[in-house]
């Protein structure tokens, strides 16, 4: 194998195993536990979320709740602010009266991206 073969292969795998770091360290804010919850007609979600980053984090939870049909009927968001890294706490979202929740989505939105969207 020629060697300017070999720097090229060195390089191009060294780029592949830098994009799969990447990859995995992108959403350091991970949900550990969620669940739906009702009391007095109402319902709320509630859960724990953990900083797996190195640095602090500021992100809004954004949980959607869905009819049995998947309809969407109610949006509620969280923020979540300085969360410390390695920090592992506690979110509820707040009571709303939506009848015929069958489920939920929670999305972690950090802002917007370096390319404005």
């Amino acid at each position: 194998m020629k060697k300017g073969t070999l720097a090229i292969l060195v390089a191009s795998l060294a780029f592949v195993a830098l994009v799969f770091y990447s990859l995995l360290n992108v959403q350091p804010v991970k949900v550990l536990e969620s669940r739906l919850e009702r009391s007095n007609g109402q319902v709320f979600v509630t859960g724990r979320v953990r900083n797996s980053g190195s640095r602090s984090a500021s992100i809004d939870l954004e949980v959607h709740y869905y009819a049995k049909d998947g309809q969407k009927l109610g949006q509620d968001t969280i923020a979540l602010d300085n969360l410390k890294a390695g920090a592992v706490e506690d979110f509820r979202s707040p009571p709303r009266a939506l009848s015929g929740v069958a489920g939920f989505s929670l999305y972690l939105n950090q802002g917007r991206n370096p390319y404005g969207n």
